[in-house]
C-alpha cells in the first residue's frame, strides 16, 4: 500500500516538472498602461533582512525574560 501511494505521488512530480520546460517570456504587469517603454529596476532586500533579523530579536528576546517577574512589572 505504502509503495503505491509512494510511486503515485512520483509519477505526479515527474509530470509536473516536465511541464515547466516551456520557455515563457518574462512578463512585469507593473509596466502596463505607460505610453512610452518604461523599466523597473531590481529593489534590493536589505530592508527585508532588517526586519527579519528586528523580528527574531523580538522574539527570541522571550527566550530570556526572567520566569520570577510577575505581571505588575
Amino acid at each position: 500500500m505504502t509503495t503505491c501511494i509512494t510511486l503515485c505521488v512520483l509519477s505526479f512530480s515527474t509530470a509536473a516538472h516536465a511541464a515547466d520546460d516551456e520557455e515563457v517570456p518574462e512578463h512585469d504587469g507593473r509596466t502596463e498602461g505607460y505610453s512610452q517603454k518604461v523599466q523597473v529596476t531590481k529593489a534590493s532586500t536589505s530592508l527585508v533582512w532588517l526586519a527579519f533579523i528586528a523580528l527574531t530579536v523580538i522574539s527570541m528576546s522571550v527566550m530570556f525574560k526572567d520566569a520570577r517577574r510577575s505581571h505588575l512589572d
